[in-house]
């Protein structure tokens, strides 16, 4: 939570003005999205957000780092199951 509001605090600073997306958040396994589905486009959404913002890479927090890739790989992985049972 310091960690955002430092980097929130440093973007204003520099003149920034965007303020970085969400990051408070729990630590999600590619096997929780795989057996919860609707969450991984709300994750993409903040995936997208923090790609986007003007925050640097080493200023994104683990936990988002970790859940972008598990959502990705959860969508990934529903997608192939998808297109192998047809």
């Amino acid at each position: 939570m310091i960690r955002s509001a430092s980097l929130a605090i440093g973007l204003l600073l520099t003149g920034c003005g965007t303020v970085a997306p969400p990051a408070d958040m729990p630590t999600r396994t590619w096997k929780y999205y795989v057996a919860n589905p609707a969450e991984i486009e709300p994750m993409q959404k903040i995936c997208l957000q923090w790609s986007g913002s003007d925050a640097p890479a080493v200023a994104q927090p683990a936990v988002v780092t970790a859940n972008c890739r598990a959502a990705a790989f959860a969508n990934s992985m529903l997608k192939s199951q998808g297109s192998g049972s047809k």
